[in-house]
């Protein structure tokens, strides 16, 4: 397989390649179909990673993976961008394992980008506030103001989604009379459910059928 890649691509490492393989325990002699499932994910993105290509295109990158290996191949991703022109490119259902590797992302829906944003901002522009209001009064007055992407209520607790920044929340919320109020950051998976929400994409129908 290395010589194949070795051919393909001229900057392919075969060395470092080597080296990975004895650091995640594969056995390079063994017969590539005898590999289980995480194996054969494990040497997929090594010979890609190896071929030092500008661009590496993932899908479902971690799946199959262990959580060592998970973390293993982020590390090798992060040492790459970090000493080279290297740049991932990773399509995953599962957001919660891009979090802390990516920073830039971008959702789609029904085959085109609802949005291409970098993480840092698009999470400092979307806001969760978990509060109990005093009266009904200055519920609507701290709800008129705002750019209000979900509003939940479960007895008095209202969970509400605010498309601001935590400083701009946090003054508004000031004068707006609460018996407490506190703001929560969202995962990129609530991010992703409240954009979705916004073209009607409704999780709710998918749950209750």
């Amino acid at each position: 397989m290395e010589c194949y890649y070795g051919r393909l691509y001229e900057n392919f490492d075969r060395g470092e390649f080597y080296r990975y393989l004895e650091n995640f325990n594969i056995d390079r002699r063994r017969k590539i179909s005898t590999y289980s499932k995480g194996m054969k994910k494990q040497l997929a993105l090594l010979l890609g990673i190896c071929a030092h290509t500008k661009y590496l295109l993932c899908d479902e990158t971690f799946d199959g993976l262990d959580p060592v290996m998970r973390q293993g191949i982020k590390s090798i991703f992060a040492k790459e961008m970090q000493d080279g022109d290297f740049t991932p490119i990773i399509a995953s259902h599962n957001l919660r394992e891009l979090e802390d590797i990516c920073d830039h992302v971008g959702l789609l829906h029904k085959g085109g980008v609802l949005l291409s944003k970098d993480l840092e901002d698009m999470k400092c522009n979307i806001q969760k506030v978990q509060c109990v209001f005093s009266g009904s009064e200055d519920e609507e007055k701290a709800l008129k103001e705002l750019d209000v992407v979900k509003n939940e209520k479960r007895g008095l607790l209202s969970t509400i989604t605010i498309r601001s920044t935590k400083e701009n929340v946090i003054a508004h919320f000031s004068t707006v009379n609460t018996v407490f109020f506190e703001v929560l950051p969202l995962s990129l998976e609530e991010i992703f459910i409240s954009e979705t929400e916004v073209v009607g994409y409704d999780i709710k129908k998918l749950i209750i059928g």
